[in-house]
């Protein structure tokens, strides 16, 4: 596309109109997982007209109606002069070079006009590039989420059209049957084709799957591991302790393709394992004695855990939580209630996940009350361990959204865990009125209660019983995860993993291609 400065995206005696078309939501008719269109046009932009012309190879036009262009002052401050080539950051930015400071308001104002500084030559900017910057200006849903099931795996498979208009796919009614088939599931992969592709392929389609569905399966992984004690070992355990390849190499190695390294957190600052009875992976202190990390959490014992995102109570949650099965629960006995069924499904400690931005459309169709409510309160979560001296507390809405003019735009984040979350408080009253405080409390309680209601759905929960060699990769403010009960009377379940930041993960997204609110 050829701008000059002659060219103007958008007219300012046109930008009320403009705005107005931008926040209604228009929606592009593309396919859910490929991003390329049936021809590919150049955009002609002309200074009468808002609307924006496109060119197709075989000289046909057309316009695109209701279709917000981008300012010409944005574009212009992109203009690839204004960066250094080398680092990437602005080079036009104005300030003293001896001491650092910011100009004056007088310099500010004696500064040329920005198209004045440079040359009026013409600037070519990428389709693409135009395409993910109005998807994020307008920051319509339809631009970034589709639905399960998507049209063919053939699409699903395909990593050449690595392109930006790549879609999450907010999926439901999926079982361990279908994420398990190596023909149908989107999620299924195998360590050993992962780790062993020279080219890097499957790496590839492990990143865009991990993407478009935040939830990946990956079977063999080694299980290996000196960190636990003989006697708490089953005889498969045992006997997974000849491979050659150590559980810890094996998570540390999957956390480097999906974000460059673990996230140090209050667990440890890599590998971590929970069980029923402590955590077992760690070092050993001075004196010989094993120096545990904080187990200041529910995950450490044999209760259920309802579905939940980790740290809730940290400013940025880890942006993935590896999960590897090393042991499983052995169930002894059946631990079926005299008031469940037969076709109840007996607690032996499955894991359960859920589309969080599945659900929070489900509840935006549902209830557009409850979702603004859990989308624009910030609630606050805690995390205390008295032994290790922890105490930390953050604040978040349920639902992170973009905010829009006319309502929400696409889901960025979940941020649920009941466990860990504090009382709620209203808004401070500017005069000494509780009078409202009930109301606040009854809706706040109404919405919880909706989103809850679509949390124990069947359709919405993926339940499956982990085999030893299972590794789930899970973007946690995305997907929540939970487990059943089980018995550890005989053997503890146990699982190790780590943490990736959500930083690193979405600069592995974004290096990879993938556009994201």
């Amino acid at each position: 596309m050829l701008l000059s400065g002659k060219h103007h995206l958008l007219i300012p005696k046109r930008a009320a109109l403009a705005k107005k078309c931008c926040w209604r939501g228009h929606q592009l008719q593309r396919s859910c997982v490929s991003g390329t269109k049936s021809s590919i046009g150049t955009r002609i932009f002309n200074s009468r007209s808002h609307l924006g012309q496109v060119r197709f190879r075989n000289g046909s036009s057309q316009h695109r109606p209701n279709t917000t262009l981008l300012p010409k002052q944005y574009l212009d401050a992109y203009d690839p002069k204004r960066f250094d080539p080398s680092t990437h950051q602005r080079n036009d930015v104005l300030f003293n070079p001896i001491d650092g400071t910011p100009p004056s308001a007088v310099s500010h104002s004696a500064t040329p006009k920005q198209e004045d500084t440079h040359d009026k030559s013409s600037h070519k900017y990428k389709d693409s590039w135009l395409g993910t910057h109005l998807d994020r200006w307008r920051a319509d849903p339809s631009d970034f989420d589709c639905y399960w099931p998507v049209p063919t795996n053939e699409e699903l498979q395909d990593t050449k059209n690595k392109t930006t208009t790549t879609k999450r796919v907010l999926w439901s009614n999926w079982t361990a049957d279908l994420v398990r088939d190596r023909d149908k599931s989107p999620i299924l992969f195998q360590y050993d084709d992962i780790v062993h592709d020279e080219d890097k392929n499957t790496e590839e389609r492990l990143l865009k799957a991990f993407y478009q569905y935040g939830l990946v399966l990956i079977t063999g992984t080694p299980t290996a591991t000196d960190s636990l004690p003989e006697g708490v070992m089953t005889e498969a355990t045992k006997n997974a302790t000849n491979s050659q390849e150590r559980a810890e190499d094996a998570i540390l190695k999957l956390a480097s393709m999906i974000g460059y390294h673990p996230l140090q957190t209050l667990y440890g600052s890599g590998v971590w394992s929970t069980s029923s009875y402590s955590s077992f992976y760690n070092s050993d202190d001075s004196d010989g004695q094993v120096k545990a990390g904080s187990t200041a959490d529910s995950a450490y014992g044999s209760t259920s855990l309802p579905l939940h995102t980790d740290m809730t109570y940290i400013s940025n949650p880890p942006g993935v939580q590896i999960f590897l099965m090393v042991q499983p629960a052995t169930a002894t006995r059946s631990t079926l209630s005299s008031e469940q069924d037969s076709t109840t499904i007996a607690p032996k400690g499955q894991s359960v996940y859920l589309d969080g931005f599945a659900a929070a459309e489900q509840l935006r169709k549902e209830n557009p009350d409850a979702f603004h409510l859990l989308a624009s309160t910030q609630r606050r979560y805690r995390c205390i361990d008295d032994a290790e001296g922890w105490h930390l507390e953050a604040c978040g809405p349920v639902i992170n959204a973009i905010h829009r003019e006319d309502g929400w735009g696409p889901v960025t984040s979940i941020r649920h865990n009941d466990l860990d979350r504090l009382p709620d408080l209203p808004p401070y009253p500017s005069q000494n009125d509780n009078s409202n405080f009930t109301t606040f409390y009854d809706e706040l309680l109404s919405a919880h209660a909706a989103w809850d209601n679509i949390l124990r759905r069947d359709e919405m929960r993926l339940v499956i019983d982990l085999k030893c060699g299972d590794c789930v990769l899970v973007a946690n403010q995305r997907c929540m995860h939970g487990r059943y009960a089980f018995d550890a009377s005989a053997y503890p379940r146990v699982v190790m993993g780590c943490y990736v930041g959500m930083d690193e993960l979405g600069s592995k997204w974004r290096h990879s291609g993938f556009l994201f609110p």
